[in-house]
């Protein structure tokens, strides 16, 4: 009997021993899918400022959400957090370490490109490509000058190399263009802006005029079916080519989100080389000039390319614009009393919303679907000023000369409404046409109302509208 406990003791012990040993070798195998997005839109030592960085990275922490990345998992560094310092500690200890061959890597850089002396003889062009981080500095070297501070392509290459993951998408938006002008004009579609910056950091006569005749390769725009190459790149644009900042975003990540926005919406998958088409498709139809028309680039394993991203879809009222509203709406000020003239409203039926102002201010209402699409319903191009007095409103009255009528998709349509006292307008500021009377909620517009309730007054109240096919309310 003693003998029998024994055994079965031993063999208890060896089965937890298996176990343990399985565990190990799936947990070496197997970390966390894990982000690193990088945007550095001002310098210490620079003035050189880019607008729009932190829309930039707002818009790709939803890109990175609704490609499955979870949010504790997506780590950022923006601006003065972006020294040379942190960025190769975060790549040493955030996407190096505690990442296995299964796990996804997505590595994204938003700030200046440009190119330094090459000291190493691996460059044509004799010039290496730099990303410019915070602690950027000129350094006399020679008849020459030279960057420090700047994370290298020949540092990407080394970060790659020794990444155990078998799937890394890099998204690079920083051009080089040695000859460019430090702002442009654009003649946009439905983006309301003006002007736009060049992401090129010229430092040097020299750099300039030489520069200038050589080739951003610091992803080279090729396609590989090697083994060791288990990356992916999409860069903003050719090597002879500028890609621009504007104050909604730079336009290269205003595509990709779009884009991939579109496709969650819809529930299709779509693979990275699909990605770089459309968003390629994206900046021609959003920009009239040609002056600055640019063409996205793609790099790296060839299978990758063509490995679908498998999107998170955004139907059911799940959104990242819906958390992002409703997250608004309970930290405000005040709240705003909102009632709707009916409980349930069929595809095609005249929305009327009544809602009590408590301050005089700016009102925008907005309605996000259950698929994240997110429309501003007030102010439209019917009635674009948006200022309101204290007491009760009901949008639309008969003077404003619209109506609002519900379509698809059928589901819980969340409305918002924002009363601010500084003259915030999410129509002027959303992407829209000439012919569009309502204008798509655009990220800056939700920057607006973030910095309002983070520094002043801001009221809010929400409902939920629940649209239906026709027939189904009775």
């Amino acid at each position: 009997m003693a003998d029998n406990k024994k055994q079965i003791g031993e063999l208890l012990s060896f089965l937890l021993w298996l176990l343990l040993m399985c565990l190990a070798m799936v947990s070496s195998a197997r970390g966390e899918d894990r982000a690193l997005l990088i945007g550095v839109g001002r310098y210490a030592q620079f003035d050189e400022k880019l607008n729009g960085v932190s829309l930039d990275i707002r818009m790709m922490t939803e890109f990175a959400q609704l490609l499955g990345f979870k949010r504790h998992a997506i780590k950022v560094l923006e601006h003065e957090y972006a020294s040379t310092e942190k960025v190769y500690s975060a790549v040493e200890n955030w996407l190096i370490d505690g990442v296995g061959p299964e796990d996804r890597v997505l590595f994204y850089f938003s700030g200046h490109g440009s190119q330094i002396p090459d000291e190493n003889n691996d460059e044509k062009d004799q010039f290496d490509e730099v990303l410019l981080l915070y602690d950027v500095a000129l350094k006399e070297q020679g008849r020459y000058q030279t960057l420090t501070g700047v994370l290298r392509d020949d540092d990407v290459n080394t970060m790659l190399a020794r990444m155990q993951s078998r799937n890394i998408l890099v998204i690079l938006d920083a051009c080089h263009s040695g000859s460019a002008t430090r702002s442009l004009r654009l003649n946009p579609r439905s983006i309301s802006v003006n002007e736009a910056q060049v992401k090129y950091f010229s430092y040097s006569p020299y750099i300039a005029s030489a520069g200038g005749q050589g080739s951003f390769d610091m992803m080279e725009p090729q396609a590989s079916a090697e083994v060791g190459d288990h990356y992916v790149a999409i860069t903003a644009c050719r090597d002879d080519e500028k890609t621009v900042a504007t104050a909604q975003g730079s336009i290269f990540t205003l595509g990709l989100r779009q884009v991939v926005r579109s496709a969650a919406m819809a529930r299709v998958n779509i693979t990275p080389e699909e990605l770089q088409r459309q968003t390629t498709k994206f900046i021609e139809e959003q920009i009239r000039s040609d002056a600055v028309a640019f063409h996205p680039q793609i790099a790296g394993n060839i299978h990758l390319r063509r490995r679908p991203l498998e999107l998170v879809s955004l139907a059911g009222g799940n959104g990242f614009v819906r958390e992002e509203m409703e997250t608004l709406v309970y930290k405000s000020n005040e709240t705003l009393w909102m009632q709707l003239n009916k409980i349930c409203f069929e595809t095609g039926d005249v929305l009327e919303l009544s809602v009590w102002i408590p301050e005089p201010g700016y009102l925008n209402i907005m309605s996000i679907k259950a698929n994240d699409q997110a429309t501003v319903l007030f102010p439209n191009q019917y009635h674009p000023n948006n200022a309101v007095n204290r007491g009760k409103l009901i949008i639309p009255t008969g003077h404003m000369g619209f109506e609002l009528v519900t379509d698809g998709p059928t589901g819980p349509n969340l409305i918002t409404a924002f009363v601010t006292k500084s003259p915030i307008n999410s129509y002027e500021h959303g992407f829209k046409t000439a012919k569009d009377v309502l204008a798509t909620l655009s990220p800056n517009s939700t920057r607006a109302l973030i910095l309002r309730q983070k520094q002043g007054w801001l009221a809010a109240g929400r409902l939920t509208a629940d649209i239906r096919d026709e027939g189904q309310c009775r």
